[in-house]
């Protein structure tokens, strides 16, 4: 018992050989996928279709946090693209909740794009 403590309390996931094997993958996953980031027209009429392109060939996870009507019955959405390597956030406004969606989408793509990923 205190042998398997002693091994789970000096576990640290970024020593693995299987966690630099992971990230590995992971980045070659994303260099394979940036074609999609260089078609700019296709990312700017339908950029929530693209990015959840991207999340599905990148195995990451494009997670819309919330979309809300404010007050002055402009709709606010916010949309974040995580995995192992990085976490990124986009907002958008607009008249519609696909506006802002779309909007916030677009953020994302422009920052992943210019991150070079």
């Amino acid at each position: 018992k205190r042998q398997q403590d002693s091994i789970i309390k000096d576990f640290d996931p970024s020593k693995s050989e299987n966690f630099a094997r992971q990230q590995q993958s992971l980045k070659d996953r994303h260099r394979a996928a940036f074609s999609l980031l260089s078609d700019t027209v296709r990312c700017e009429s339908s950029p929530l279709e693209v990015l959840n392109m991207y999340a599905a060939k990148t195995k990451a996870v494009a997670k819309t946090e919330y979309i809300e009507a404010g007050s002055d019955k402009i709709f606010r959405c916010k949309i974040s693209f995580s995995n192992l390597l990085l976490t990124i956030e986009g907002k958008g406004e607009g008249n519609t909740k696909k506006q802002s969606q779309h909007q916030a989408a677009a953020s994302i793509l422009i920052q992943m794009r210019e991150r070079g990923r």
